[in-house]
């Protein structure tokens, strides 16, 4: 009987330092995302699937996925049994709290022996991305004009008319801008006339969306203040695909998808598949800035593309980027500054349409 146990404690010793030695041979772990780019609060679907392809089982495998701060959980963690040849997928379900890019790297793994006595450690690093969108906001809730004079105007009104040539003079129904009465058309019908116009199929537009807060930029991060520009950015550029109208963007925020472009730029287009990557590039983009937003503006001027309206999206105009914005209104049809902040919008010359931006 001895013997006999002695062969037993013998043989589970045996097949405990198999286990343990050759247990991650041929045991395969991959993580599948359903949705990758989702919005805040949406739920995103997770797959961990482990195959076990030996003919030898794995008693005990304790899972662990890490997840970065900004979602509603920093982890997943479950233990499993897996038969030879047999592939386990398990499922859940998390969502993200906070706009931006998240990587998931790593993932922890504890193999476990048939008794419970020891274990073996080991982690996998891999590279999954999940971008949260912008937050979704309404532009007529959001901005308010500013300056007396355009008073009036509403968001769609800059969004939607681009005048380039006048054909006409017709009667003033009050939704027009006063800009656009024609005074001694109006003084001689003793009404108010205002210019008619011929949009053309020319009109698109350029946004410049600002990640620079303040100077010197190690200053602290205003997080809040940049969520609030991205989020209005996505809204404009919404506005924009229902209205038909073609829009691009260009800004000085860090640009993840390359090693020597300096911020991001996209022509003006239009589509589904065209909003969809510019509102994914809205949701990469981190607090780091590539480049001072005087530079970005001036790099508009050098480009001169074929844009007829330009849409500056700001959380305060520093006193650096007036000349820019001058020169750049020199050579566009129509230059559109939207601040969170008051400060400097009435340096820049009366005819820029100028809004104010609700700060949360």
């Amino acid at each position: 009987m001895a013997w006999a146990l002695a062969g037993v404690i013998l043989l589970v010793y045996l097949i405990n330092k198999w286990t343990l030695s050759s247990g991650y041979i041929n045991l395969d772990y991959k993580m599948e995302i359903e949705n990758n780019v989702a919005e805040i609060g949406e739920e995103i679907q997770i797959y961990s699937i482990i195959e076990n392809n030996k003919f030898m089982a794995v008693p005990f495998l304790e899972v662990s996925e890490k997840f970065p701060r900004g979602f509603n959980t920093l982890g997943n963690r479950y233990a499993i049994f897996i038969m030879p040849y047999q592939r386990v997928r398990r499922g859940y379900k998390i969502t993200g709290e906070k706009r931006g890019l998240y990587n998931i790297e790593v993932v922890n793994f504890s193999l476990g022996d048939f008794i419970g006595f020891s274990s073996h450690q080991k982690y996998l690093n891999m590279k999954k991305e999940i971008i949260i969108l912008p937050k979704k906001i309404d532009l007529q809730e959001e901005l308010a004009p500013a300056g007396a004079l355009l008073g009036d105007i509403s968001v769609r009104r800059w969004i939607v008319d681009d005048p380039l040539m006048t054909i006409g003079i017709r009667e003033y129904t009050g939704n027009e801008p006063e800009r656009y009465i024609h005074w001694p058309s109006s003084m001689k019908h003793n009404k108010l006339m205002v210019k008619n116009f011929d949009f053309t199929t020319d009109n698109s537009v350029l946004i410049a969306l600002n990640i620079e807060t303040m100077k010197p930029s190690w200053q602290p991060i205003e997080e809040d203040l940049i969520e609030n520009c991205i989020s209005i950015a996505r809204g404009v550029m919404e506005e924009l695909e229902k209205e038909k109208i073609p829009y691009g963007l260009i800004t000085n925020a860090h640009n993840d998808l390359s090693v020597s472009e300096k911020g991001y730029y996209y022509y003006p287009g239009l589509g589904g598949h065209h909003l969809e990557n510019l509102i994914e590039i809205l949701g990469r983009l981190s607090y780091k800035s590539d480049m001072l937003f005087e530079n970005t503006l001036k790099s508009i001027i050098k480009k001169q593309g074929n844009y007829t309206t330009v849409v500056i999206i700001t959380s305060r105009i520093l006193d650096t980027y007036i000349e820019p914005i001058n020169r750049l209104d020199s050579i566009v049809s129509k230059t559109v500054v939207i601040s969170l902040e008051d400060e400097y919008l009435d340096s820049l010359p009366g005819h820029i349409i100028k809004y104010r931006g609700e700060i949360e």
